[in-house]
């Protein structure tokens, strides 16, 4: 992170991904092509030598954020089986030696990335002590892209006694050599990466989603029909972190809905979708 500080007071932000919504499932150029430099405005919250600065107006940059997520943006962003143009992160922080966890979310429609935003929220929460033990879960929308992942690891440098956990409801251009390769590095220093499951599901229905969005009668929340598409992502996942050639397509039909298939052609990919089995 200490590479992109400009001596003006401005962040340099050099991912041409940065400045529009990464997220969509349109043309590839909306989601990958370049864009010029851009300088926001910052304000410094370290102390006299520190590096790392942190934005004045969240809005500004396209982040909206909070404590409770309502339960209509939660089913609608978190459903594995369509694509959604924004990104949702919920994130969960304990420390070893406070009983009560720090939880928020934060959604990235078209500004900056939403991980970026997290790890500057993060920072300014653990930079009064950067050696504290603390274990940081998050439960991304859309897996980190390439860059993303890279800001992750410099984050994991500089704060060494994290210990971060990253769940997705899916994965983000895939195909993409770039972020699979930004995820490769992620989990081979330490950081776990998994596909969300129907637990994980039903935890965040219970830790993040706001009760006053709840029927009486949803105190959980199981949907066993996304089963398919975790199976589909958790194998491709498996195929990242294990360096071997991607097993899945997505396309679209005459109305935009998007179909998933599995192409599985060697005995590599076969061994990637058994130990991707999630039941």
């Amino acid at each position: 992170m200490s590479r992109e500080l400009l001596s003006t007071g401005g962040l340099i932000r050099n991912c041409p991904l940065r400045m529009n919504n990464c997220r969509p499932h349109g043309p590839r150029e909306d989601a990958l092509g370049g864009l010029p430099f851009s300088v926001f405005p910052y304000v410094s919250l370290c102390a006299p030598g520190d590096s790392i600065l942190f934005p004045t107006d969240h809005v500004s940059r396209g982040i909206t954020q909070g404590w409770k997520i309502s339960q209509e943006d939660f089913v609608e962003n978190y459903d594995p089986s369509v694509l959604p143009g924004v990104t949702y992160l919920l994130y969960e922080i304990k420390w070893n030696h406070r009983r009560r966890h720090w939880q928020r979310w934060i959604c990235s429609a078209g500004g900056e990335h939403a991980e970026t935003y997290f790890l500057e929220d993060v920072y300014r929460k653990l930079r009064s002590n950067p050696f504290v033990h603390c274990s940081i879960t998050c439960y991304i929308s859309w897996s980190p892209c390439g860059y993303c992942c890279q800001e992750i690891m410099d984050f994991l440098e500089e704060m060494p006694n994290v210990n971060l956990v990253i769940y997705v409801a899916r994965l983000y251009w895939h195909k993409e050599e770039t972020n699979r390769q930004g995820l490769w590095n992620l989990e081979n220093i330490g950081v776990s990466i998994q596909v969300m499951d129907l637990p994980d599901y039903n935890y965040c229905w219970n830790t993040f989603v706001d009760d006053e969005d709840k029927d009486e009668d949803e105190d959980d929340y199981w949907p066993r029909h996304f089963a398919p598409w975790i199976m589909l992502y958790s194998l491709e996942l498996q195929s990242i972190l294990q360096n071997i050639p991607s097993c899945l397509e997505i396309s679209s039909d005459e109305n935009y809905t998007p179909v998933f298939s599995l192409c599985v052609e060697d005995e590599e990919q076969k061994r990637a979708l058994t130990s991707a089995n999630p039941y």
